[in-house]
């Protein structure tokens, strides 16, 4: 009944914060119902009304309709929406459901743009009602916790080549060779090579011999 009664409002038709977070509250609570969390997103995402909007993705944030059904696409769209508030609500819960991917990095890095933590960040603190900054900064944060989660982790590890495949030859004939090499490293093996006289094929004598010497064949 209450998303019936949201999806009716014109654009026009104005909100109060107040209500927003109340509204936001009573529509979390039916959200536990199988079906509603899609028929959410359908009927309210994307209304023309930004206060009706930011009630149905605050209400999402609160019931954790993430763990519901894949949101990732409609927050997506959300970090592109016209009102800078819905942005950085959209930022934070991509952040509160750990979604990561290279699209939501890049949308998360342009979204950000040129912020620089912490100073940035102190600068939100201090204009609370700067929207367009609020969003940046949140969005810059949910970027951070991504990259350190990824350097944590160290390069990411390929999955192994399957025997027999192009790439598993290859890697064995790397393997073999570090092998090798590290042979000969230990016994103290050099290369030589031999120098070829100007204008012809006659070997000079190797490097380091002594005069008259013959090269050892």
């Amino acid at each position: 009944m209450l998303v019936f009664k949201l999806n009716r409002m014109s654009r026009q038709d104005r909100i109060s914060a107040v209500e927003e977070i109340a509204l936001a509250g009573q529509l979390a609570e039916q959200l536990e119902k199988p079906g509603m969390v899609e028929r959410l997103v359908a009927d309210l995402f994307d209304h023309e009304n930004a206060h009706v909007r930011r009630i149905a993705l605050n209400a999402v944030r609160r019931a954790h309709g993430y763990r519901q059904t894949d949101l990732t696409q409609a927050l997506l769209r959300k970090l592109l929406d016209p009102d800078p508030w819905l942005r950085h609500d959209a930022a934070w819960i991509l952040h509160e459901a750990d979604l990561d991917s290279p699209q939501i990095r890049a949308m998360l890095r342009q979204l950000a743009g040129p912020v620089m933590l912490p100073y940035d960040q102190a600068r939100a603190r201090a204009n609370p009602s700067d929207a367009l900054l609020q969003a940046q900064v949140r969005a810059r944060q949910t970027l951070d916790v991504l990259l350190a989660r990824q350097t944590a982790k160290g390069v990411v590890a390929k999955l192994p080549y399957a025997s027999g495949t192009v790439g598993h030859t290859h890697m064995r004939r790397r393997e073999t060779l570090k092998l090798m090499f590290e042979r000969h490293k230990e016994r103290g093996a050099k290369m030589r090579f031999k120098l070829l006289e100007a204008g012809g094929n006659k070997a000079s004598p190797m490097a380091g011999a002594k005069p008259g010497s013959a090269p050892k064949p």
